[in-house]
């Protein structure tokens, strides 16, 4: 269903509040650690078989991160300036360092060989801490806003001489979109459009069935 037309070509000149963004990169991250089973908050069958382990990428508390969350950082150190040749014309860009934090929680399947019975274990949330310093187009006033917009994890298991699962080695691998922004006030031209009409399932009319010859 179509709006009124005669609405949709009225035109104004409006001013918009919106967020100007002055210079957007992705970037690459990776950070290792490791997570020792004495560490769990259940403990580990030492001699576990058929074990597997997931990791998902979470916040402090532990609830799951969507696709593209904003998370937060904080800048280290003053922007310092720097000049780039870029086509031939020379630009200056801003030095900006900020450190950002990540948590990555451990969910680990297997078989208890004494029970015989199958167990999961979620670990605690896992940190990483990241340092950052890219150049960016961000003259003073302007804001930082990165968002994770990829994120795997491999996990390694570890053991002893005995055969014993002594803790877990962790890598993690994310893509991070970084874009300074600053509020502005826009002006354009734009049109005025009310909403569609709402779609029902309404009743058929009666199907007449064919006459006889």
């Amino acid at each position: 269903m179509k709006a009124d037309s005669t609405i949709c070509q009225m035109q104004e000149t409006l001013c918009i509040n919106t967020l100007k963004v002055y210079d957007w990169v992705i970037e690459e991250s990776t950070g290792s650690t490791t997570v020792p089973a004495a560490e769990l908050p259940v403990a580990l069958p030492a001699d576990a078989e058929d074990v597997v382990v997931n990791c998902a990428l979470v916040d402090a508390a532990g609830v799951p991160l969507p696709t593209n969350a904003e998370i937060d950082v904080t800048e280290n150190a003053s922007r310092k300036d720097q000049q780039f040749e870029i086509d031939g014309n020379l630009v200056t860009l801003q030095r900006v360092t900020f450190t950002k934090t990540l948590y990555v929680v451990l969910k680990i399947s297997g078989v208890d060989p004494s029970t015989g019975t199958q167990f999961l274990i979620t670990s605690n949330p896992t940190p990483f801490t990241f340092i950052e310093a890219p150049f960016l187009c961000a003259p003073e006033g302007t804001s930082l806003v990165v968002r994770i917009s990829d994120f795997s994890c491999m996990a390694v298991i570890r053991r002893n001489a005995e055969d014993e699962i002594t803790g877990f080695g962790l890598n993690i691998f994310i893509c991070q979109s970084i874009q300074t922004v600053a509020p502005v006030t826009i002006e354009l031209n734009a049109g005025f459009c009310m909403p569609r009409e709402e779609l029902t399932e309404g009743c058929q009319n009666p199907t007449i069935p064919p006459q006889c010859p």
